[in-house]
């Protein structure tokens, strides 16, 4: 996930223009995550790009990833959250905010707050889709004229070791060796 979000970062730098600065924040040792990198860039390209509507003078955007652990997750007070592994990635920004009205709305297909020709509205119903296909949760503090941060937590992917009859043995290593080497 870091990796794709570094090979994002120059696009996201040319989206958002000279006035936005865009501080990114890599977590330690990602857990795996199992998504379609090319959907999840769409994500972080619909949130940066709202973010740099949200601020037309300037400001900053902070992209963060990190792990939090179940017993982390428990504390999540969101409706409809599931305590479990996540690695979880902000998008938090120094703009406007969301007025509460907007916030109740802004996940519905074809719903926007821009002018007639200047979006189609379906940016975070694609946002909520893509992170509903993976499991995940996507979630949103704003409050208006102190910015805003979408919090998405994305299942930890625990990859299956193959069973030890599984792994072929070479002549040259003993079967416990090789099963050691396949893991």
């Amino acid at each position: 996930l870091n990796d794709a979000l570094s090979d994002l970062q120059i696009l996201l730098r040319r989206l958002v223009g000279e006035k936005v600065e865009i501080d990114v924040r890599h977590g330690r040792d990602l857990w795996f995550v199992k998504a379609d990198i090319n959907q999840f860039e769409q994500v972080l390209v619909n949130l940066v790009v709202n973010a740099r509507d949200a601020m037309p003078d300037g400001g900053k955007i902070m992209l963060a990833t990190k792990n939090i652990t179940a017993a982390e997750a428990a504390h999540v007070t969101e409706p409809g959250f599931v305590p479990a592994d996540y690695v979880v990635v902000e998008v938090q920004d120094t703009g406007s905010g969301i007025p509460p009205e907007v916030k109740e709305k802004m996940f519905e297909p074809f719903f926007t707050t821009k002018e007639v020709g200047k979006g189609t509205g379906l940016g975070l119903s694609t946002v909520y889709g893509i992170v509903k296909q993976t499991g995940g949760f996507v979630y949103v503090e704003s409050e208006p004229g102190n910015g805003t941060t979408f919090s998405i937590f994305l299942p930890r992917h625990v990859v299956e070791k193959q069973a030890v009859a599984d792994v072929p043995v070479t002549p040259d290593a003993p079967p416990l060796a090789a099963a050691k080497t396949k893991a």
